[in-house]
């Protein structure tokens, strides 16, 4: 593994180098990981230097913390992409090893803030793209009104990452969506009255 601890005032050094990107693209800066939420402190004084120097922000998070930890960070983001694996309970805690009711929670309670995020499904082949399951994220993210879904296919190119690592890689059976398998999630999503857009893979 390789990385090195750097302090917000570094980082926000690095960060204005970019600035004319910025302005040229109408981009900003994300914070992701791993997960943005688990350095709470850190990423929001990032995100507050940041809007003090008008760049755009937003955060990738899982939605998996204690809630007044997640919402001080959510809050101070200008967007949030916000990952939402299963509905099911147990293919999410069998899938990810933990359960899904804080992320429930979370996410209504960036909902009712008025804050709702852009939601990312990341679509894994014979884990939660059944009609069933695609029904339940239809059904569920109408209700919020979300405002944009977003489908991630699955990849395996993190194979190689588990690997150096020495971890057991638990997909490698598992298939890579086709486009025929998205566009079928798509349009179930999207009979919903969701905004629906296919992205890059997970």
């Amino acid at each position: 593994m390789a990385g090195r601890q750097i302090t917000v005032e570094e980082l926000i050094g690095e960060i204005e180098k970019d600035l004319v990107f910025f302005e040229e693209s109408g981009g900003g800066v994300t914070l992701s990981g791993g997960e943005p939420v688990s350095q709470p402190d850190a990423a929001i004084d990032v995100l507050r230097a940041c809007r003090a120097r008008r760049i755009h922000t937003a955060i990738e998070t899982c939605g998996f913390a204690p809630a007044d930890t997640f919402f001080r960070v959510a809050i101070a983001a200008d967007l949030v992409l916000f990952d939402l694996k299963a509905m099911d309970p147990e293919v999410h805690r069998r899938t990810t090893n933990v359960w899904n009711a804080r992320i429930f929670s979370n996410l209504e309670a960036l909902v009712a803030a008025g804050r709702p995020p852009t939601v990312r499904i990341p679509v894994v082949p014979g884990v939660n793209d059944s009609d069933a399951e695609t029904r339940r994220f239809a059904g569920y993210l109408s209700a919020l009104r979300i405002p944009t879904v977003e489908l991630l296919p699955f990849h395996r190119i993190g194979a190689e990452k588990y690997r150096r690592l020495g971890m057991p890689y638990r997909v490698a059976d598992t298939p890579e969506p086709t486009a025929a398998d998205m566009s079928h999630f798509r349009d179930m999503i999207a009979e919903a009255g969701l905004h629906v857009l296919v992205g890059e893979p997970a």
